[in-house]
């Protein structure tokens, strides 16, 4: 009996040490996918960096809103080179990225209005109301860009741009790697 206890003791000791070194040792080298600690470098996921020990409000009110205008920022910028633009293309591009600050910023200007102002049921069920619709309007206008932007590309870079903007590969993660893939969307009408 004395044996057993000291192999599942021994067993025990050796899990315990091994997990982290294998955490380690893992393809990301104990970092998650993303770097920093799996979502912690995605602002939308309230990351907000390696080692960079903040709460979820940063380093104050802004810091959140800032790192995903950061973020965002970044990833245009990464679909600008991919998509290679020819310089007949660039007015379109151009509006696409001021529609698409338009957009964000009337988002960001809701949500501020919008803080602690619900007295009331209905008061609340009112503004949210208005929020989707003012949200409405201004992804319609962001539609127009990003169809205007689209016209002017050609094949390849139309497939660039359709796979930047549907290709998730957290939605792939969140099904599974077995899952088949998603459905595409139904035509336009």
């Amino acid at each position: 009996m004395k044996t057993l206890r000291k192999n599942l003791l021994a067993a025990a000791v050796v899990a315990g040490v091994g997990l982290p070194t294998i955490a380690l040792a893992g393809p990301w080298g104990g970092q998650g996918p993303m770097g920093g600690g799996g979502m912690g470098d995605c602002p939308m996921m309230g990351g907000y960096g390696p080692g960079m020990g903040r709460g979820p409000m940063g380093d104050g009110p802004g810091y959140r809103m800032e790192r995903m205008r950061q973020f965002h920022a970044e990833r245009m910028e990464l679909l600008e080179a991919r998509l290679k633009l020819k310089p007949d293309q660039q007015n379109a591009w151009k509006g696409f990225l001021a529609a698409q600050d338009v957009h964000h910023a009337e988002k960001m200007k809701m949500r501020q209005e919008r803080r602690d102002r619900d007295a009331t049921a209905m008061a609340h069920f009112e503004e949210q109301t208005q929020a989707m619709e003012q949200n409405l309007a201004s992804m319609k206008a962001l539609t127009k860009a990003a169809g205007d932007l689209y016209a002017t590309l050609d094949p390849e870079q139309k497939q660039v741009m359709d796979k930047f903007f549907t290709d998730r590969p957290m939605r792939r993660m969140m099904r599974g790697a077995d899952a088949p893939p998603a459905p595409p969307a139904p035509p336009a009408q």
